[in-house]
């Protein structure tokens, strides 16, 4: 497994044999991919059409654009066009996803745990409870849709990780791209990290750079010379926007505030702590260095894979690991403390980073743009 994650990061000293073999299997997969899409694209596959408007928020690249964010971002943005609008997503790695899937937040309480939502579902639905959206989850997004429908009149869906979900037609599809590697490699998986080739951008009606750094949204941002070059290569007028990762503080951990708060403490009162930080997320060398640019003085970091369950021997383990290193708190992200119990956390503080998508001098173009093309009247922001 290592040896093929040096290949698909374009390690030099990974095996130029091995490379070759993963570059043949990503041939043939591209294959698949094109042969599935134009099934579709020749209607001798069914697209479903809802009774409602749908907005996919997707990306063409293996995790880590920040799909989650954003479709939170959406729910709320067109929640506040006056819509009722709930998100569907796939569940992945939550034990609903195998079992015909289900509601995990009505809009009024959350019916799931993260075992059984998966843990992005579980925080999206978590962080829209306040605003009554509900989220639903299943493998078949078509019947999770029609759900949506029925049991909440839902006139808007927001569709997680839905561009390459071709059952389901939608009447908006975005594309994220992480402005620093927004084509990862170049190659489809399993040589590199695409999903998909780069002309099925040619599906998106918009794409959205993100990661870009803070200067890229207070001014209008041109991009990468290559993405434009890419964006626009079928000759179709296609509107790019950019989006930072805008990092707070979401909560707070101690043995004298086992439930958690959300702290109401400006970041840099943090700034120069020495801290461990521990991730199991697509990209967890991003939230790395996101620590360190919140100004956190990183003693040590422990990394899992993607969607990682956590046991009370891992956060026993982490906590003395940062005590060797000396330092005074724990930092992880909000999709990981999902699945930590408070109970666990006595030993040594934590402190949840949560992200936003942050549109800048984009956001009032982005909302225009999603109204229009929804047939709604832009009104007030996420």
């Amino acid at each position: 497994m290592a040896s093929i994650a040096a290949v698909m990061h374009e390690d030099l000293s990974a095996s130029r044999r091995l490379a070759v073999v993963l570059k043949g299997l990503s041939s043939l997969y591209g294959i698949g991919v094109q042969c599935r899409t134009r099934l579709f694209r020749k209607r001798w596959r069914v697209s479903h059409r809802l009774p409602c408007k749908v907005v996919s928020i997707g990306n063409i690249t293996l995790g880590g654009t920040g799909k989650t964010p954003m479709s939170v971002y959406m729910a709320r943005l067109i929640h506040g066009f006056g819509c009722r609008v709930a998100i569907v997503s796939r569940g992945y790695k939550g034990s609903a996803e195998k079992n015909g899937g289900g509601v995990v937040s009505n809009g009024h309480a959350l019916l799931m745990d993260p075992s059984s939502a998966g843990d992005e579902p579980f925080l999206m639905a978590q962080q829209l409870l306040p605003l009554g959206i509900p989220v639903i989850v299943g493998r078949d997004r078509v019947r999770a849709g029609r759900r949506a429908v029925q049991r909440y009149q839902t006139e808007v869906i927001v569709l997680d990780d839905g561009f390459q979900h071709m059952r389901l037609k939608r009447d908006l599809d975005i594309v994220l791209l992480d402005a620093q590697h927004p084509f990862g490699n170049g190659y489809l998986v399993p040589r590199g990290t695409l999903r998909e080739p780069l002309s099925s951008l040619s599906r998106a009606d918009a794409c959205l750079l993100t990661r870009c750094p803070r200067v890229a949204i207070t001014k209008r941002f041109a991009g990468h010379s290559q993405t434009n070059r890419s964006l626009t290569g079928d000759n179709r007028r296609r509107p790019v926007f950019a989006a930072a990762h805008a990092p707070f503080i979401s909560e707070y951990f101690s043995a004298k505030h086992s439930d958690g708060w959300a702290a109401k403490i400006q970041m840099n009162e943090w700034h120069g702590c020495p801290v461990f930080a521990f991730s199991g997320i697509a990209r967890n060398d991003t939230f790395q260095k996101m620590v360190c640019e919140m100004g956190f003085e990183l003693r040590g970091y422990a990394a899992f894979a993607d969607h990682h369950h956590y046991s009370r021997d891992d956060i026993v383990a982490i906590a003395r690991q940062a005590g060797r290193k000396g330092a005074q708190l724990l930092v992880t992200t909000e999709k990981d403390r999902v699945k930590l119990d408070a109970t666990w956390l006595r030993n040594m503080p934590l402190l949840v980073v949560g992200v936003r998508m942050d549109l800048g001098v984009y956001a009032e173009a982005f909302e225009h743009f999603v109204a229009r093309k929804l047939g709604l009247p832009a009104t007030s922001g996420p």
